[in-house]
């Protein structure tokens, strides 16, 4: 052993590996680095770690054999028999120490190459466009860099044989900081697209890669050197190849850009930058907003037969509220090209918001069958089937909105809603599960807790919003949320204590006088607040003012716009408490017309307290009790829990009031709400908040 370890000493061979480690750790460092920042192909940085470690036997092996002396490299003599042998087990050692270099990295490798494409499983047409980088010095060009890259998300999504992961996700992707192999992962796509911008002088420098999700390869680079005006030429010119190569033997036509004018182009990129700014906030900055639609307009006459561009102005219209000023363009677009999945979802939107609920589902059908991979579209169409009661299909819907747009919480709390007001509620709580895993926001906390509140455990709705709220102290929403979970409980004296004046919690503590005292001046800033006017409406019922409840329902539109389908649960309870009302003025043939119309509606396996005591009603009303008995049953074998103005002041609960099935019904939820308040300490104590 003292001549093996005297060998090495001479032959300097533990500073040559010393000095070998040091310089292949610093040189795979600086690879690392400079394939990030430049985009570079992820096989570089494979190949200099594989280099390095093949080569350590190599140096190894020189650094024994040979000595650098002041005459030149001579090769080494071996002095002994017994330095002989400390050669060959030098030799072994080296050759055992590399091979267990290399099977330690073999897991990671076999990782990228084997393992990675079984979990992955995603479609072969599938990939996301992350946003490109700004690889210039002037934060002013972020727009049209990132206009770049949602602009060919969008042309990508227009061929129908792509498969294309929502530009939100997309998003929070990039944001999270994630590799291109968990990146796609989580995104469920077979490619990633990445890109970067730079601007010299009037070039623009245009670099994209085309990675391998089961590889983090670049199977794609692509360079271009253009002028500034040239963008789409280069957009299009990107789109092409991505499609030769994911589908190289489809002959998919590439759809054309959303406009061929540049300034119209470079119009609508700062448009869509503004857009995206106004909705992304809790609190939609107005003017953000207003400078949107004045460059959108711009655009249209820039391009007046650019029909993406008359359909996202009417867009931003509608999301302004100016429901008139939509007409024109989205008409337009229409007159343009009816057969782009964006317009169609466009009208859709315009008809919601004018109440043709039939008219707005038949746009939002055409738009799925046009592009059946756009998230928003899948949404909207799903939600319109929901609510007019065609549960079919609707759920594979939300879940595959969810699967295009896996990083956004706005899919994952639509597809749970529905699944815990539509009897799925293992299925829910699964969901609530992926929710925390995947998220960490205030946004997410309150998303759980409204989950946790359809499946009427509000303790836990509760202990999630008091997480929100120690994140975001200083929002009120989350406050009077709260108050609004705890008067769901039946803790009225902590709802006032958090929410003085709110109206809807003294209309759950049934203190109606002051409920209706503190409404009847908030109407005058909210005139158009079909909630608001509803609880009024149910509000002046229980107190027997049965005209003044049919005053504030008028200049509605009910109970007409229902007749076309309906838009939320304001416009049902609005609907309702119309026909009670109607009933206890006399005009009992025309509340159960209404009674009849409730029930001719559609029925479904809905175990919510909300559908069900409204079925209980109009099955009273027509006079049919065996079946509101029925759903009063039902109702008790449902989750959330109701809200006491509905279930114990319903004019048409008056003649059940002593009703065995009835009581029954109250009781079932006095004693749910007591067991909540019970609860509730533990729940906040496993939880680590307080109140």
């Amino acid at each position: 052993n003292s001549s093996f370890f005297s060998e090495l000493r001479k032959r300097k061979v533990v500073q040559t590996a010393a000095i070998y480690g040091a310089v292949a750790w610093g040189v795979t460092e600086v690879v690392v680095t400079i394939v990030d920042q430049l985009f570079l192909p992820q096989w570089v940085s494979t190949l200099a770690v594989i280099f390095f470690v093949v080569g350590f036997p190599v140096a190894m092996f020189l650094a024994w054999t040979f000595d650098i002396t002041g005459d030149g490299i001579r090769r080494t003599e071996v002095t002994s028999r017994r330095g002989t042998a400390s050669i060959m087990a030098a030799l072994v050692l080296v050759i055992a120490g590399t091979a267990g270099l290399f099977f330690l990295i073999k897991p990671s490798l076999q990782l990228r190459e084997v393992s990675r494409p079984t979990e992955l499983a995603a479609p072969p047409n599938s990939l996301a466009v992350l946003p490109f980088a700004n690889a210039s010095a002037n934060a002013d060009e972020t727009f049209l860099i990132q206009g770049l890259s949602d602009e060919l998300r969008d042309q990508l999504a227009r061929v129908s044989g792509l498969r294309i992961a929502a530009r939100s996700s997309s998003i929070a992707a990039a944001e999270q900081g994630l590799d291109a192999l968990s990146a796609s992962l989580k995104l469920g796509v077979a490619y990633l697209v990445e890109g970067s911008v730079r601007r010299q002088g009037n070039v623009l420098k245009v670099s994209v890669q085309l990675i391998n999700g089961s590889n983090g390869l670049a199977d794609l680079n692509l360079s271009f050197e253009r002028g500034p005006r040239e963008l789409l030429s280069v957009q299009q010119a990107i789109a092409e190849a991505l499609v030769a190569h994911v589908l190289p033997e489809s002959g998919e036509l590439v759809a054309q850009p959303a406009t061929r004018n540049a300034t119209a182009n470079e119009l609508m990129l700062l448009a869509r930058y503004y857009e995206e700014q106004a909705r992304e906030r809790q609190d939609v900055d107005e003017a953000v907003l207003l400078e949107a639609i004045r460059l959108y307009r711009e655009a249209t006459e820039a391009d007046p037969m650019s029909a993406l561009a008359h359909s996202r102005l009417a867009s931003a219209l509608l999301y302004a509220g100016d429901l008139d000023a939509a007409d024109a363009p989205i008409f337009k677009a229409l007159s343009i090209n009816s057969n782009l999945s964006e317009v169609q979802n466009t009208l859709g939107e315009f008809h919601w918001a004018r109440g043709l609920v039939k008219e707005a589902g038949l746009a939002w059908a055409r738009a799925v069958e046009l592009n059946g991979n756009n998230p928003q579209a899948l949404t909207n169409y799903a939600t319109s089937r929901w609510y007019n009661i065609e549960v079919e299909g609707v759920r594979e819907m939300l879940e595959r909105a969810v699967s295009l747009d896996p990083l956004s919480l706005e899919p994952y709390a639509t597809l749970g809603s529905f699944l815990a007001l539509e009897n799925h509620p293992e299925s829910a709580r699964d969901l609530v599960a992926r929710i925390e895993e995947l998220f960490d926001d205030p946004a997410a906390y309150s998303a759980i807790a409204q989950l946790w509140s359809y499946l009427g455990e509000v303790d836990k709705s509760i202990a999630w919003t008091l997480r929100a709220r120690d994140l975001e102290p200083g929002n009120r929403a989350h406050t009077e949320k709260l108050a609004e979970y705890y008067a769901e409980m039946g803790d009225f004296e902590t709802a006032l204590m958090l929410d003085p004046n709110g109206v809807g919690i003294l209309f759950q503590a049934r203190r109606y006088q002051e409920m209706l005292d503190l409404a009847e001046w908030v109407i005058f800033e909210e005139p158009h607040d079909l909630h608001l006017r509803a609880l009024m409406a149910v509000a002046y019922n229980a107190q027997g003012r049965f005209e003044s409840a049919i005053n504030i329902l008028r200049d509605t539109g009910l109970p007409d716009s229902v007749f076309n389908g309906w838009r939320s649960g304001a416009e049902w309870d609005g609907y309702s408490a119309l026909m009670n009302a109607l009933h206890g003025t006399g005009e009992v043939e025309l509340a159960r017309e209404l009674a009849q119309f409730g029930i001719d509606y559609g029925d479904t396996i809905n175990v919510d307290w909300w559908v069900n005591l409204n079925a209980a009603c109009e099955f009273i009303f027509a006079g049919d009790p065996n079946k509101a008995r029925d759903f009063l049953d039902r109702a008790a074998n449902g989750y959330r829990l109701p809200w006491d103005p509905v279930l114990k002041d319903l004019p048409c609960f008056g003649p059940f009031s002593d009703d065995p099935a009835y009581r029954a019904t109250v009781r079932h939820f006095e004693e749910r709400r007591a067991m909540l308040r019970e609860r509730l300490p533990a729940t906040l104590a496993e939880f680590g908040v307080n109140l």
